[in-house]
């Protein structure tokens, strides 16, 4: 048998006959290897030893056991990243509170010392409710008090008070809304509106004494005098016939495209006031559609054949009926729409 090859750091080492002294429970000491000494474990290695131990069981317990920890899992690549702290939660943000009339300073104290004023200036008429309730929302207690000398404290709710005051409705304006006999005819939210859509007391005046108040909502009435609708044009609507034919919003369009209450007249006179919307009504108008061209429009059969943009556009390329009855009789009137119907006849003429 060959010797196994000696281990070339140590020339005095046969391997085979270490093997042989081994088996025979020889000493191996004196075939070339070194002799291991015992050393006592000391304070610091335990120590050591410890903190490697709580280390790894906490990368064990983060990795998710074995096999998060060499990405085994559910068969995905675990990939640890850099952990941050979480941020500190983002409380609500609070509302803007409602800019105060400038003559009213903001409330200063806690409620305790706004309950205590209202008690002393004997503004008992309220619960405790709705005390809470002017702290809460900024009333100050000095527009309460101009509420109680103007003789309107118990005119409103403790909610439409809250409303008027927010809405920077000064104490000044109801009394002009008081003595011009209107605080009655409205609810605290359309005298909201209508303080800020500056309508004028005089306007209402002069829609009061037109007898219009009661004919129009209050939007309906902001909308008219933001629209500059004078009182003169609808009385002229009234005298015609025409204010109940038409919503508030038709009269403002009708007003802001001039269209004059002759030309309903005539419209009406011819039949054919029913047959249009307003809006179809303004654009005839403003397009100098003729009464007597929808006449014959009418007499033909083709008024509702076409839509009010049709007849406009018929009409303003000087489209003339006669046309219209031409294609009627080819039977081709059906399959065109007005645009080609204007494009068959400026072709040909």
């Amino acid at each position: 048998m060959q010797r196994t090859k000696q281990n070339p750091g140590n020339n005095d080492f046969d391997l085979d006959e270490y093997l042989e002294a081994k088996a025979s429970g020889a000493e191996t000491e004196d075939y070339g290897l070194p002799n291991r000494e015992e050393h006592k474990p000391t304070l610091k290695r335990n120590l050591l030893a410890i903190g490697v131990f709580l280390v790894a069981a906490a990368l064990w317990s983060f990795v998710g056991g074995p096999f998060g920890f060499f990405g085994f899992g559910d068969g995905e690549q675990v990939e640890i990243t850099e952990v941050f702290p979480p941020l500190p939660p983002v409380s609500n943000l609070p509302e803007a509170p409602p800019v105060p009339m400038p003559e009213y300073a903001e409330i200063e104290g806690a409620y305790l010392d706004y309950l205590q004023q209202i008690q002393e200036q004997n503004l008992t008429m309220f619960s405790g409710n709705a005390t809470q309730a002017f702290y809460n929302s900024g009333v100050p207690i000095q527009y309460l008090l101009d509420l109680q000398t103007a003789g309107l404290i118990n005119n409103f709710s403790y909610s439409a008070i809250i409303g008027l005051y927010n809405s920077n409705v000064p104490v000044n304006y109801l009394v002009a809304m008081l003595n011009a006999g209107y605080l009655d005819d409205f609810s605290y939210s359309a005298i909201i509106g209508l303080y800020n859509s500056n309508v004028t007391i005089s306007y209402l005046n002069g829609m009061e004494q037109a007898g219009f108040l009661d004919d129009f909502s209050y939007s309906a009435i902001i909308g008219l005098y933001n629209s500059n609708v004078t009182i003169s044009y609808l009385e002229q609507m009234q005298q015609a016939g025409f204010l109940d034919e038409f919503s508030y919003s038709a009269i403002i369009g009708l007003y802001n495209s001039n269209v004059t209450t002759s030309y309903l007249n005539t419209m009406q006179e011819a039949g054919f006031l029913d047959e249009f919307s307003y809006s179809a009504i303004i654009g005839l108008y403003s397009s100098n559609v003729t009464i007597d061209y929808l006449q014959q429009l009418n007499n033909a059969g083709f008024l509702d054949t076409f839509s009010y943009s049709g007849i406009i556009g018929l009409y303003s390329n000087n489209v003339p009926v006669q046309f219209l009855q031409i294609l009627d009789e080819r039977n081709l009137l059906d399959n065109m729409s007005y645009s080609e119907v204007i494009g068959a006849y400026l072709t040909d003429n």
